[in-house]
């Protein structure tokens, strides 16, 4: 296995996972090493955005509660917090919770769904573990079906 495609294999697993099996076998890398590139590729963005993600979404918490108790000095009423597309969010949440969202890095990508992770299930221990498996799962099924296809 050359550098070059290692990389491209991984950089591919992070940004757009569902393709990620495509551009290792287009390096002509074998079933196993095209399973264990994905899965490492996406644990490694999973685990970075989801860290981040968390990191971010706090200081952001932190910084609304700022700007509404500025708004309340101020005497002016505070945003609304709560729009249609949050009640939308908040409807699927409960709807499929953090089993639903596993499912879901080949459709979106792999740093939306650990961000949306973080956002929202930060605070179950499970979530990241969750998330590591359901990556390995898509590697096994991504590769066997662009193994098909090649």
């Amino acid at each position: 296995m050359d550098t070059a495609g290692i990389l491209a294999v991984l950089g591919t697993s992070v940004v757009k996972f569902v393709l990620a099996a495509a551009v290792s076998y287009g390096f002509n890398h074998t079933f196993w090493e095209t399973v264990l590139l994905l899965s490492i590729g996406g644990a490694l963005g999973t685990t970075a955005f989801y860290r981040a993600g968390v990191g971010v979404l706090k200081w952001l918490h932190a910084r609304a509660i700022r700007n509404r108790d500025r708004r309340i000095a101020k005497g002016l009423a505070p945003k609304r917090v709560f729009t249609r597309s949050n009640r939308f969010i908040v409807r699927v949440k409960r709807s499929y919770g953090l089993f639903g969202l596993a499912i879901m890095p080949p459709l979106l990508s792999v740093p939306i769904t650990a961000l949306i992770a973080a956002k929202y299930f930060h605070h179950d221990r499970r979530t990241l573990p969750v998330l590591l498996t359901a990556i390995a799962g898509w590697s096994l099924v991504l590769s066997v079906a662009w193994g098909f296809l090649r």
